[in-house]
């Protein structure tokens, strides 16, 4: 509880939860303004929260790179080590206290994003979709998962900086990228843990969309929507190990 303490204060005497909590209000503000300017009506009730998830990607994407990709490696790079790993603590109890940390502040902004798309949703539409929740839930797991990979990643690296831009570029450009490569060319992503995430936003839909494969004339693309199931599944596949691994790698980390 120390360790999460320490980190919680961490997160909010800094600036990365000012910066998340700034792009959640671009979101939002775009949301309610962007309509208005160019004479369009509002989505209905079950359209508004799925525009809103549609940047779940991103937002889990940030948060994992904030609060999750220098947790580590930051100890290590700017000395703090030397202070907090000779004290009489174990190494596992600082390992689950700055995860839990970097997780609780996570899934807190998480859920205040759907909070304010559920109440901007009640406040034009006058209600709000009940599978909100499952959508909700299924982006917390997809956090978790991505947080998971992220300390995997910080307990590699020696540099802050190559620890979040490494996180940032596999989830947003080298994970994305090879998906689109293999869509184009008929093919389903569908052991890339970041393919899961259209499940937070088709769980919204009755009945739940379908893989479908799209003939482009001289292409053939494949428009892929895996089950929660699969999704599930495959998130669990990466998480586990990954924790595992990252767990170890911080064991054996040492101080220079």
């Amino acid at each position: 509880m120390t360790i999460i303490r320490y980190e919680m204060l961490k997160f909010l005497r800094g600036k990365k939860l000012y910066i998340m909590m700034a792009i959640i209000a671009i979101f939002v503000g775009a949301v309610l303004i962007i309509p208005l300017a160019v004479g369009e009506p509002y989505p209905d009730t079950k359209g508004m929260i799925e525009f809103f998830t549609q940047f779940i990607n991103i937002i889990v994407i940030l948060l994992v790179t904030l609060f999750g990709a220098d947790s580590i490696v930051y100890d290590f790079e700017k000395g703090t080590a030397f202070v907090l790993y000779p004290n009489p603590v174990r190494r596992r109890t600082i390992f689950a206290g700055k995860l839990a940390a970097a997780l609780i502040i996570s899934i807190a902004v998480l859920c205040l994003y759907y909070l304010l798309a559920g109440v901007i949703d009640l406040g034009i539409n006058g209600s709000v979709p009940s599978r909100i929740v499952y959508s909700l839930a299924l982006a917390i797991l997809y956090t978790i998962c991505l947080m998971f990979l992220t300390f995997l990643i910080s307990t590699s690296m020696r540099s802050t900086l190559a620890s979040s831009v490494l996180v940032f570029a596999t989830f947003f450009l080298i994970m994305p990228m090879i998906s689109g490569i293999l869509s184009i060319v008929g093919q389903k992503a569908w052991f890339l843990v970041t393919s899961m995430v259209t499940v937070i936003t088709d769980i919204l839909t009755v009945p739940f969309p379908k893989s479908a494969v799209i003939d482009a004339g001289q292409i053939t693309v494949v428009d892929y929507h895996p089950t929660v199931l699969t999704a599930v599944i495959v998130m669990a596949v990466y998480a586990i190990p990954a924790l595992a691994l990252a767990y170890r790698q911080f064991n054996r980390k040492e101080l220079d």
